[in-house]
């Protein structure tokens, strides 16, 4: 081997080794991709109030996806690729029977993460991942396409609202709530949360998990099958889409949920 072939090979390896570090300083300094929508507030996505809602409907939605009009002909093909991919995503078992709060169907996943403690043994529980879409009201009213700034221009959206949260087991006798639960309970972060359980505590840990497949940073396994991680819904709507997503505080107005979380669907640049 010539002298400047090994050069070239010690220029080659030390430029590969420069590219691995910038991106590892990048995954690091937690860098994201440029936003979809020009949104640096919740004002930014025009959400309607509360009032648009049957008045069976308790809490303001949680989670609302806005589909890009070139993805989808309709609003109803909005929410079909909308629910097509949070089934892929997070194996949810979808049901439109018995449902109630106003709901359109919904979704769940139960028997996860066990606490099992023996000095609380009655109050022991697995807990479940349950999720209303709340979408003819919007359609209704006109609601279900608005508008919005992004990079490239004004570009119309679908969007399809749903309330996400996390709890005790249905088929648990202590369903919905345990206070004390270091999982779905008052307590960590949420130690001080005063008011209502599900809307200060339950709500944002089901938006947690479906967004990024964690509950309190940490993740989640199915309890079943192979017990492979839940995993939320970004990484696999990045496999095909431009996504951005976003959580804001809410509690504020009529809007009774401790965060909203916002989830831009554009196409693949």
């Amino acid at each position: 081997m010539t002298w400047h072939s090994q050069a070239r090979r010690i220029m080659s390896a030390v430029m590969i080794a420069a590219e691995l570090w910038t991106a590892a300083q990048a995954q690091e300094s937690g860098a994201k991709p440029a936003s979809i929508v020009d949104a640096s507030t919740l004002d930014a996505f025009q959400l309607p109030p509360k009032t648009a809602f049957d008045r069976a409907t308790p809490r303001y939605p949680n989670i609302w996806f806005y589909v890009d009009a070139s993805l989808a002909d309709s609003h109803a093909a909005a929410i079909t690729l909308v629910a097509e991919q949070v089934r892929s995503a997070m194996r949810v078992r979808e049901s439109s029977e018995r449902l109630n709060e106003g709901a359109d169907f919904e979704v769940t996943i139960e028997h996860l993460q066990p606490w099992e403690v023996p000095e609380h043994r009655a109050l022991q529980h697995a807990h479940a991942f349950h999720m209303r879409y709340f979408h003819s009201a919007l359609a209704a009213q006109k609601l279900d396409r608005v508008t919005l700034r992004t990079r490239a221009g004004s570009r119309d959206f679908y969007r399809i609202a749903a309330s996400a949260h996390y709890e005790v087991g249905h088929a648990n006798p202590n369903h919905a709530d345990v206070e004390i639960c270091p999982i779905c309970g008052r307590t960590g972060e949420f130690a001080s949360q005063p008011g209502n359980l599900v809307e200060r505590v339950h709500d944002p840990l089901g938006l947690e998990l479906l967004l990024n497949g964690t509950i309190r940073n940490v993740a989640v396994h199915y309890h079943h099958e192979d017990q492979r991680e839940v995993g939320g819904i970004i990484r696999v709507l990045a496999d095909r889409f431009s996504v951005q997503h976003q959580v804001f505080p809410a509690q504020s107005g009529d809007r009774n949920t401790l965060r909203i979380g916002v989830v831009v669907i554009a196409a693949k640049r």
